[in-house]
């Protein structure tokens, strides 16, 4: 397997990088700017990526972050971008690839080379030297909102508007605005954050919308809105159904949005890309911003509308969508038209072996778990664990896409890339399963592929002592704040050692399931193991003194005591409700290495000493000094 090329390190070029790293596949990652983050850096140097100064993400971290590295608990709801900067930088270095990302690194140029594979030409921007490298595969994550999209064709008139205009991707402030008379045009999430902004400043805003919409709220009933999602009613719910329930959601929380002067949405609930503001409606509520229909054209400082009304504009925001497009991809390999690219699966090219994207997608929901899928795709491709099916099958699947789209959406450059987060994901592990099955097919991989893996470890230091640690990871009612799958631990009975019972309850996505188990070993302070008698699965850790008053954790995964009857049972499980059983075997690793994580940040903060404050108040004339005081740290 040869050497892979990643162009990109932003959400999703970082995905790829993180499940390549942990499959052992070799990689260069290729980064135009100085850090990661790509549109969450904020002022970038990367001169592509856009993020204006209050920037927040608008689906929920619960649905945002990466499965295979959760966000802080202290974060918000919706972090800024100052914090999900930070939080890609603690993924990076958390997993350890930051040495295989070249920063400052532009790829030029990517062609196909004689005999197969890639051809990648890069240029360091200070230096000005080029590269050219042979690849095996390319997987393009360079993102699509980074090429603005000015309106097309331009307004009548537009060359002769006295104040500026510029295109969403430039806005960083709205004091630049103040005392303006403002007018964005769209409906996206972007128009709508600018109209809030800009409003609080300006004279007067006002929004141009030429097809109505829905306002999807970030928060209902207390809880992030995105919690309303679920694999249930994306899945199995009908769409109409759907539309119903979201509808009376709705209809409850914020009411119609016809109420506050914007246009009756120009299609069902669903057949559009949402906007997703918690602002904007309560700003138009209160006359900060004014409603405006399609501009027909522009006079001097005069702006006309298709209403017939006209206004006077000091600034125009064009928040119009961007131009999918690849500067280092000739057109001979790929050539967008109108946003259309051709992807199998939205990942691979039918046409070019070897070149993947991910990313390159519009979702409802969020884009870092579906890059994490589709890498994972990719992963399996690249080692051989999955084979694609002939060109012309994927051409096929590629036309049932299109049609589909055709058939929801309203035509539009923005609706050419949709996918809803569930059923995509559902579709992705379609996939991994078909091209499993087509790889044994071929004989490209030897048929115990998806047996039960043997034994396998991971180990985590902790900043407290081995007894503190195994009163935690030993109490199993406690099991449910450390396992990602784990809802709850009941013991059974009042023994508490070697012998115990207990029952686990347990919970991914929708699938939920219970398990029975006994405890082998519990010895303070060394080790805590137990057998999950349902399917023959051994868990257990040890704990050993790291030398400075630590514990070095480490979890052990033994399925070796399973049976035949056990092993059927479990692959059909995993291949029926979780995914496929390479997906399953991920996902346990990942909720293993979860679980430490969240052992360690419970047993530091439980057992975090007191605080020492020596002579907390001078002493007064002719009395005693005060002693030390003992302050309790907060958890």
């Amino acid at each position: 397997m040869e050497n892979v090329c990643i162009i990109g390190a932003g959400w999703s070029g970082l995905a790829a990088c993180q499940v390549l790293h942990e499959r052992g596949i070799d990689f260069d990652c290729h980064e135009a700017g100085s850090e990661v983050g790509g549109n969450w850096r904020y002022l970038n140097d990367n001169g592509m990526s856009s993020g204006y100064r209050s920037l927040h993400i608008n689906t929920s971290k619960k649905l945002s972050e990466y499965r295979a590295y959760p966000m802080p608990s202290d974060y918000p709801h919706y972090p800024g971008h100052a914090e999900i900067a930070r939080y890609l930088d603690d993924y990076v270095d958390h997993f350890g690839f930051r040495g295989s990302i070249t920063f400052r690194s532009m790829v030029t140029h990517v062609e196909p080379a004689p005999g197969g594979g890639w051809n990648v030409t890069a240029r360091h921007r200070d230096t000005g030297e080029e590269t050219t490298r042979h690849y095996g595969s390319v997987i393009v994550a360079n993102g699509h909102h980074w090429d603005p999209r000015d309106p097309e064709p331009a307004f009548p008139g537009a060359d002769t508007f006295t104040g500026t205009q510029i295109h969403s991707h430039h806005y960083r402030v709205p004091e630049e605005y103040a005392g303006k008379r403002v007018l964005v045009l769209g409906f996206g999430n972007s128009a709508s954050d600018i109209a809030v902004e800009t409003s609080a400043v300006s004279e007067r805003t006002f929004l141009s919308v030429r097809t109505g919409g829905y306002v999807f709220p970030k928060f209902m009933f207390g809880k992030p809105g995105d919690d309303m999602i679920s694999p249930f009613i994306t899945r199995v719910m009908p769409r109409e159904t759907q539309r119903w329930v979201m509808a009376a959601l709705l209809r409850m929380t914020i009411g119609k949005v016809t109420d506050f002067g914007l246009p009756e949405p120009g299609a069902k609930l669903f057949n559009s890309h949402p906007t997703v503001s918690e602002t904007l409606l309560p700003r138009l509520g209160h006359g900060g911003i004014t409603v405006k229909p399609n501009v027909s054209r522009f006079d001097g400082g005069t702006v006309h509308f298709t209403d017939g009304s006209s206004e006077a504009v000091d600034a125009v925001v064009y928040s119009t969508g961007y131009k999918i497009s690849f500067p280092f991809l000739d057109e001979s390999v790929i050539a967008p038209t109108d946003n259309d690219v051709s992807l199998f699966h939205r990942v691979a090219d039918p046409h070019h072996a070897g070149l993947y994207f991910v990313g390159l997608f519009q979702p409802l929901g969020a884009t870092t778990v579906l890059a994490e899928a589709q890498s994972h795709w990719v992963a399996d491709l690249l080692q051989g664990k999955a084979a694609l099916p002939p060109k012309e099958a994927m051409l096929r699947e590629i036309t049932r896409y299109k049609e589909k789209l055709a058939k929801r959406y309203v035509t539009s450059k923005r609706h050419t890339m949709q996918v809803d987060h569930y059923p995509y994901l559902a579709e992705l592990r379609g996939a991994r399963r078909e091209g499993a099955r087509l790889a044994r097919k071929a004989g490209r991989e030897a048929p115990g592929t998806t047996a039960v893996p043997g034994p396998e470890e991971m180990s985590i230091r902790i900043d407290a002592s081995p007894e503190a640690v195994w009163d935690l990871i030993s109490d199993v009612t406690r099991m449910g704040e450390w396992s990602p799958e784990c809802r709850s631990c009941r013991w059974r009975g009042a023994g508490r050692g070697a012998g115990a019972r207990f029952i686990g309850f347990n919970r991914r996505g929708w699938v939920w399931w219970i398990t029975s188990n006994t405890v082998e070993q519990a010895e303070r302070g060394k080790s805590f193991a137990f057998h999950t008698t349902t399917n023959g699965v051994r868990w257990g850790y040890r704990l050993e003194p790291d030398g400075t008053g630590g514990t070095l954790l480490t979890e052990v995964w033994d399925v070796s005591g399973q049976n035949t009857g056990q092993r059927k049972r479990t692959a059909s499980f995993a291949n029926s409700v979780l995914g496929g059983f390479e997906n399953h075997t991920q996902e346990l690793r990942d909720g293993i290495r979860t679980t430490l994580e969240r052992v360690k940040a419970a047993a530091e903060r439980e057992n975090r000493p007191p605080v020492r404050v020596r002579d907390a108040e001078p002493a007064r004339s002719g009395a005693p000094a005060a002693g030390p005081v003992e302050v309790e740290t907060a958890a």
